[in-house]
């Protein structure tokens, strides 16, 4: 087998010989042009200078890193990676290629138009934000670009001359430093040529020269390794070790005596080697940090020092509220919001009620309206205008809320007071234990493990939910809170709902422990007799810290020595009763859930404070967001889609979850695809059955698995990349996103097909076409606490507390209910009503167009994500909004300056005694305000004095008042004056 370190390395010691030399290689498949493409960036340090540019990578069938490669080709790299099939595959020529490519710089003049749609030949996706290469946007006098080969590009127009270019952040889309000009590629690939026309006559092929050969495998032992590189040191090898991130260095220093050899002698590097090797001629001997701890890990080409992260909060790019959907508006009920219209120079909502009633509801009603979430998920009955039914409900739902107000703050102090074990900080064994871990912490991964030891370390018992996406790093964030509790003397149960799963996390924890003080037991159908004696004995008797098992944990005969802490993986997968037994194993310990999506209840207490909660919300570098394709069956779609990825060497996960039918639908797959081999599991199959087929499947002694929805937990499999689900409408929506998480998970593109059978189309209801449909709207990388709120919106809030409110809830929604609920709480706590009074929001109605115009921000969504910031924002986070506006949409007209400048004198009008402004006409302004409010005589006379002759005076029992008769300037100026003279120290 080709050693792709030591490829590398040859060929830049061919290239550093011959200055003139070009070199390209050709390898059998594109897992190995990623290798070879890793050691080339790790190696490329010891020879500074000699390739100028990095090597032209085409790695599979992505255009995007193809035209990367392209352009490198053409900038004048001198060494060239790809699979033989990719230099036979068809690209441009050279030449369209460089016609193709689009170039501004500031002062330059384009005609926007031409260049949108100069754009769209380029293969680039029109959308209303950009997040991922390939996208732009319109909006206003900005035009964004993510292109392929630099950072994301804001430009700024007037009219048709580019004012300025800006680097922007896709996560948050705020922009930062200016460039001078921005190149942008091809997004797409136009078949012409085989790539290898590209190469010209001073290119040669490069094969691995003598002298180089592998090391010794050292199985594992670090005593072996070390020994090794000291016989290299004494007969005077230099010796290089290569190490993923700077832990693993300083723990390669530490094991290293390097007094034992001369100075220079052995070197630490950086980078992702992809092996070791020897080099005879050079007596020089590399070795990888996997190597020596015997750790198996590949990272995707040019991403393993990670991906570029968030500097701010991340923008989410999806709609709080869409056409169709139900809503509560506070005063009227519920309604199906349809949409915004603009109503005399102002958006307004449009809410239909019962019968043909609609309300436009104007922006500075905005505030009043929220989305309907039920108790379970079902269609709300919509309000009638025409009686007082709406008033009688509120009444009822008040009535429920006092109750369940005094219950929750009962339970709240019950578990503030429930006395927890304080662990003490970060010891020198938990700092070394942080930096074995073979790749870099994601920032929410770092986040996440702060928040958990700070909650360890706390007197008050710990009860956390971590949120991410498969594969985004919960197991080790979970690793990290036992081990502390391990190392505190106290025990660890780490339930988890599939034996798989178990088997799967009882490997990976004692691999992880393996070099620690940490014993690992497990209790699983997976166990012999004799086996689950001696864990349920080490329970018992303190000797196992950490224990890794299904349900069989909850039973009656496991008892523990010291329980300091629960971890509970995926709790949404275990029944009631089980869920009762927990609820008594974790009464006086830590608690720690992880879930990619939560279910409804539990996220819902996290969001209401019941919980903690940790959001992993960044990707791993080099994760790649899955393809996701709905459709009615296909067979021809599934015999292509399998063939694809077995072409590419992946293997393929076919999910049918009928067990009584499995075996016949294995037997229909073997007629389809004759030849290839394909094994069926299932959660019926016996312990061992069930472990012999996925061991075999993970090491490639068969190429489809056809399953039940058994795979859905925990399976690791990197070679499997493709996932075809049958009836994909008849899962939930969880176990769904689930299932695909268990693919995408390496460095190919991975696809998931949810197929419904034929004729299903017309047959599936509306809430299995919703979740089918949130399956493709949520596939990008990090989606899972999105499409838990969605869930949470479909299937309802469930019995948060207990029955009894259940109706409350169902009829007023989850949002209103809240409302309820926290007033009432606030009321218990003692926030006195003045309190309230002082911090209520002033009702504003003035005649002006006040909007975010649609050409502006296209985006019906993001304009009232932004009316929603606005309307909830004081006066310094207003300055921030208007700046992020202006930045994503460049100027910003009229209209929105009156919005921001309104918004600031309704928070200033806060404190001030204002109930309403009300402009009647185009001349009168009338203000009143809160009831019993007594005001300053000598406010009075100023008011007298300085409206002389266009001021009355309004007395009536909801608040007295005054009218004015304006002049020339404009309310909102005037406004400004009346704010003066209230919170002036007359």
């Amino acid at each position: 087998m080709t050693n792709f370190g030591a490829l590398a390395y040859s060929a830049l010691s061919r290239l550093k010989a011959e200055p003139g030399l070009k070199l390209s290689l050709d390898l059998p498949h594109d897992d190995n042009v990623e290798d070879a493409a890793n050691s080339f960036q790790a190696l490329e340090p010891l020879f500074p200078g000699v390739c100028g540019l990095p090597p032209a990578v085409f790695s599979g069938a992505d255009d995007f890193s193809h035209n990367i490669a392209l352009e490198r080709l053409e900038a004048g790299a001198r060494a060239a990676v790809a699979s033989s099939e990719t230099w036979r595959a068809p690209t441009f020529e050279p030449g369209e290629f460089a016609a193709l490519k689009l170039e501004v710089q500031i002062g330059g003049r384009f005609v926007r138009q031409a260049l949108i749609d100069k754009l769209s030949r380029m293969g680039y996706r029109r959308d209303s934000f950009v997040e991922n290469p390939g996208d732009f946007a319109v909006r206003g006098e900005v035009v964004d670009v993510f292109g392929l080969a630099g950072p994301p590009a804001r430009l700024l127009f007037d009219g048709n001359r580019l004012e300025t270019i800006r680097v922007f952040d896709p996560a948050t889309h705020r922009s930062s430093r200016r460039l001078e000009r921005a190149v942008f590629l091809p997004a797409n690939r136009k078949p012409a040529r085989p790539l290898r026309g590209w190469l010209g006559a001073d290119w040669k092929e490069h094969q691995l020269q003598e002298g180089f050969k592998s090391h010794a495998s050292f199985q594992g032992s670090v005593d072996l390794a070390l020994r090794q590189i000291r016989q290299w040191g004494e007969s005077g090898c230099r010796v290089f070790l290569f190490s993923l991130n700077r832990g693993e260095e300083e723990r390669l220093q530490e094991l290293l005596d390097l007094k034992e050899f001369a100075p220079g002698v052995c070197q630490f590097l950086i980078g992702p080697l992809a092996s070791g090797f020897f080099h005879e001629s050079g007596r020089a001997a590399f070795l990888t940090s996997g190597e020596i701890f015997n750790r198996s890990y590949r990272v995707g080409y040019g991403r393993w020092a990670g991906a570029a992260r968030a500097s701010g909060p991340k923008r989410f790019g999806w709609a709080d509220l869409r056409a169709g959907d139900y809503v509560v508006h506070r005063h009227y009920g519920v309604a199906r919001y349809l949409g915004m219209k603009t109503i005399q120079e102002q958006d307004c909502l449009c809410l239909a009620f019962k019968g043909e009633d609609k309300v436009y509801v104007p922006l500075h009603e905005f505030g009043m309206v929220q989305k309907f979430i039920g108790a379970d998920g079902k269609r709300p009955k919509l309000s009638s205008l025409n009686t007082r039914g709406w008033e009688a409900v509120q009444n009822r739902v008040k009535e429920g809320v006092r109750e369940l107000a005094a219950e929750l703050l009962r339970s709240e102090a019950l578990r503030r007071a429930r006395p927890g074990h304080a662990f003490a900080p970060d010891g020198h064994l938990e700092e070394e234990f942080a930096q074995a871990f073979p790749f870099e912490e994601t920032p929410d991964q770092k986040k996440a493990i702060e928040e958990i030891k700070r909650d360890l370390c706390s007197p008050r018992a710990m009860e956390r939910l971590v949120v991410g996406d498969v594969g985004f790093g919960k197991t080790e964030v979970a690793m990290r809170a036992a081990f502390k509790c391990a190392l505190g003397c106290r025990q660890v149960a780490v339930l988890v709902p599939t034996t798989i799963l178990a088997d799967q996390h009882f490997h990976t924890f004692r691999k992880r422990f393996a070099e620690y003080p940490v014993s690992v037991g497990r209790l699983s159908r997976f166990q012999s007799i004799k086996e689950e004696k001696q864990t349920l004995a080490g329970l018992q008797t303190g000797v196992c810290d950490v224990v890794i098992g299904t349900h069989r944990l909850l039973q009656k005969d496991v008892r523990f020595k010291d329980l300091g802490l629960v971890i509970v993986d995926e709790e949404h997968r275990f029944g009631v009763k089980d869920k009762e037994r927990l609820k008594n194993l974790r009464k006086n310990v830590d608690f720690l859930g992880l879930s990619a999506t939560p279910i409804p209840r539990s996220l819902y207490q996290s969001m209401a404070g019941l919980k903690s909660i940790s959001l992993i919300e960044t990707p791993p570098a080099g994760r790649q967001a899955v393809q996701t394709v709905v459709s009615a069956w296909d067979e021809a779609m599934v015999r292509g889609a399998i063939l694809h990825e077995l072409e590419r060497g992946g293997q393929v996960y076919y999910v049918h979850n009928r067990v009584q039918t499995l075996p016949q639908r294995l037997a229909y797959l073997h007629g389809l695809l004759p030849g290839v081999r394909i094994q069926m599991a299932h959660g019926q199959l016996s312990g061992a059955a069930l472990e012999k087929t996925m061991w075999e499947f993970f090491h490639k002694k068969f190429d489809v698995l056809a399953a039940s929805s058994i795979i859905e937990s925990g399976l690791d499999n990197p070679a499997v990349n493709t996932m075809i689900i049958e009836n994909a409408h008849e899962f939930g929506l969880a176990q769904l996103y689930q299932l695909r998480g268990r693919i995408g998970r390496e460095r190919q593109k991975a696809a998931c097909y949810l197929l419904h059978g034929a004729g299903a189309a017309s047959q599936m209801s509306e809430e299995g076409a919703k979740r089918l449909e949130a399956l493709r709207e949520f596939s990008d990388l990090g989606s899972g606490f999105r499409l838990a709120m969605r869930d949470l919106e479909m299937r309802g809030a469930g019995d948060l507390i207990g029955s009894r409110q259940h109706g409350f809830l169902s009829a007023v929604g989850l949002e209103f209910y809240c409302d309820l609920l926290n007033g009432e709480i606030d009321r218990l706590k003692g926030a006195g009503a003045a309190d309230a009074l002082r911090d209520q929001a002033v009702w504003m109605d003035v005649k002006l167009p006040m909007s975010i115009p649609p050409e502006t921000l296209p985006s019906e969504m993001e304009r009232l994500n932004f009316y929603k910031r606005i309307l909830n924002a004081d006066v310094k986070a207003l300055n921030a909004i208007q700046a992020d506006l202006a930045d994503l949409c460049g100027p910003l007209p009229e209209p929105v300056g009156n919005l921001f400048h309104a918004a600031r004198l309704r928070e200033g009008f806060k404190g001030t005694g204002i109930r309403s402004i009300l402009q009647k006409s185009a001349q009168a302004l009338e203000l009143r305000w809160q009831p019993g409010r007594e005001v300053s005589a000598a406010k009075l006379r100023r008011f007298l004095s300085d409206y002389a002759g266009r001021i009355q005076f309004l007395s009536s029992p909801e608040g007295d008042g005054f009218r004015v008769t304006l002049e020339e300037s404009s309310p909102l100026n005037f406004l400004e004056d009346v704010l003066a003279v209230l919170k002036a120290k007359v």
